[in-house]
């Protein structure tokens, strides 16, 4: 089975008024690319296009890629995950550019329809790596592949609901991000205690920690205006780790609009069609762990973050073209690259829905 990515009129011919393309065989593996979805096809298969952020332009394929009718769950480390529509309960991974699948036990019935948060893998899948998919809530379940059956845990505590977590490589263990209340000078940390929060019954996978380095990070100086706006806001944490194990802590605030009307983020849902409101990244805020301020400043590094994707951080002189001292986003209706100098978004040129970045398969 066959993906059929690109720009295609009526007749089947490739558009390339307004879009810079190149074929497939040209893309390098170890580099980053943002994978999104052009049309919905019969059967459950998806038209996809992937995007080149160091060529700012798409890519289209010369042979096509495998892949199944599903609905994908996330990526990590360049591995996409993926179930199959037609068996709900099957889990995959994948390898977008050499057709390697690699097939995860059975989901059991009470996990198969709950809202996945994300997907992290300790390694590359060819190594011995361990699967960890966070749910909405406070369920996570974990395996490695060639395992029989997924271990589950999971806590009562809704300060988890929302949370993804990350791999980090530097501490062996699965890190969950906390949740924050914005107040005028900081953002308050939630206690919470997840010392139990582990496998149980089987001490060979990493630990699961809830990341906490401080109990309030500090704001930048904010007019009152601009603070009621970021409060109004929609607002997400992030953690990444650099290629040198430096982890940082990110607020995403994203604003919601119905018509011309801004909508505070609690109110959102009342008396609104869901399809009606739009939704918008306004600002990042990012922390380094030995910090509770906020930076301008991660030097070299830019960041990748998005829905469904696993949180990576590169060096951006190893991969020319990509904007240093920036975070690379990718949400629904809107995509781009924030400058952390200057508060500035440039957007990306992509009209149709962004499923995940891809991180460098060499990561």
């Amino acid at each position: 089975m066959m993906w059929k990515l690109g720009l295609r009129n009526s007749a089947g011919a490739i558009i390339q008024a307004e879009k810079r393309v190149r074929l497939l065989s040209s893309l390098v593996l170890s580099s980053p690319y943002l994978l999104y979805t052009k049309d919905v096809l019969p059967g459950g298969r998806s038209s996809m296009n992937i995007y080149d952020p160091r060529k700012e332009e798409m890519v289209i394929p010369n042979q096509g890629m495998m892949t199944y009718p599903s609905r994908y769950i996330g990526s990590s480390r360049g591995w996409v995950g993926f179930i199959n529509s037609n068996d709900p309960r099957s889990l995959y991974l994948t390898n977008m550019f050499n057709h390697k699948v690699i097939s995860l036990p059975p989901m059991e019935p009470d996990c198969a329809d709950n809202i996945i948060i994300n997907m992290s893998l300790s390694s590359s899948p060819d190594d011995s790596c361990v699967v960890a998919i966070k749910f909405f809530g406070g369920r996570m379940c974990f395996c490695r592949p060639g395992d029989s059956a997924w271990t589950k845990t999971e806590t009562s505590s809704k300060l988890l609901d929302c949370s993804s977590v990350l791999y980090s490589n530097r501490d062996s263990k699965f890190y969950l991000t906390t949740f924050r209340l914005v107040s005028k000078l900081h953002f308050t940390a939630i206690k919470f205690d997840a010392s139990t929060y582990k496998p149980l019954g089987h001490q060979d996978f990493p630990e699961v920690t809830y990341y906490h380095k401080f109990d309030r990070l500090k704001l930048p100086d904010l007019l009152w205006s601009e603070f009621e706006l970021l409060e109004s806001c929609f607002h997400t944490e992030h953690l990444v780790e650099s290629p040198t194990g430096e982890v940082f802590d990110i607020m995403w605030f994203i604003q919601l609009s119905h018509g011309r009307k801004a909508v505070h983020w609690k109110d959102h849902h009342k008396q609104l069609k869901k399809e009606e409101v739009v939704k918008k990244t306004k600002r990042f805020m990012v922390y380094r762990e030995d910090e509770d301020c906020y930076t301008y400043d991660i030097g070299d590094l830019c960041i990748f973050l998005g829905q469904s994707t696993e949180a990576f951080c590169l060096q951006a002189s190893m991969f020319p073209g990509l904007k240093p001292n920036s975070i690379y986003f990718a949400a629904a209706n809107h995509s781009g690259v924030y400058d952390l100098a200057t508060d500035v978004i440039h957007d990306l040129p992509l009209t149709n829905t962004p499923l995940m970045w891809l991180a460098p398969l060499s990561q």
